[in-house]
């Protein structure tokens, strides 16, 4: 098997030595790991990287923009995963929007990073499991500051027990716009149910315990 070359752009000694370690020890890659503590040593390298592992952690979101720019312009071959210790949606989103085809938050590197490089290696995009949550959850949330009045009312009716008729006459409405905004409801709190919609819409605090 031919090995691959992969860089490290770690400013923590001990991290950088330890995720050389395990990329070294594994059975599962075969690459042949360059490390360096900044990106400026990285820069004045000429080697083939195929793989790049690079830690902002610890940089200005400026300066980690700028590297992935530069990385993107002069190695457009080369695979980035960024590892950091923010865990903001916008700074994600803006990281994997710059070209990073993988990305670790810091507190998931030991149990993410062997898969991550594998995954991307074979140009899977990925991200480690408390990233994709972070996600997961800003979209659902982003969903349900997009419920309109009626939406809400008609939750809160459903969870009294009223009928699509009552409700309707409740809020003079027709049928069919209360049908809209339950289908609607049961999309953002992704459930396929009335009886879930109810339990969903709880846990996210959309109704009180007793569901009024």
């Amino acid at each position: 098997m031919q090995r691959r070359r992969v860089a490290l752009i770690i400013p923590d000694g001990i991290i950088r030595k330890g995720v050389e370690g395990l990329i070294k020890q594994s059975r599962l890659l075969s690459y042949d790991v360059m490390a360096f503590n900044d990106f400026m040593a990285f820069r004045k390298q000429t080697t083939t990287v195929d793989l790049l592992l690079l830690d902002i952690t610890g940089c200005l979101m400026r300066d980690a923009e700028d590297w992935l720019q530069k990385i993107r312009h002069d190695h457009p071959h080369v695979r980035v995963i960024v590892i950091s210790g923010r865990l903001m949606v916008r700074h994600i989103r803006r990281v994997m929007q710059l070209g990073a085809k993988g990305f670790i938050y810091r507190e998931d590197l030991s149990e993410s990073l062997l898969s991550s490089i594998d995954l991307v290696s074979r140009d899977v995009v990925t991200m480690s499991s408390q990233a994709m949550q972070a996600l997961a959850n800003h979209d659902q949330l982003y969903a349900i500051n997009e419920l309109k009045p009626l939406d809400m009312q008609v939750l809160h009716l459903t969870a009294q027990g009223r009928t699509v008729k009552q409700i309707a006459a409740q809020l003079h409405v027709s049928t069919r716009s209360v049908y809209r905004s339950r289908d609607k409801l049961r999309e953002v709190l992704d459930v396929p149910t009335n009886e879930m919609l109810l339990d969903a819409a709880r846990e996210q605090g959309l109704l009180d315990s007793e569901g009024n």
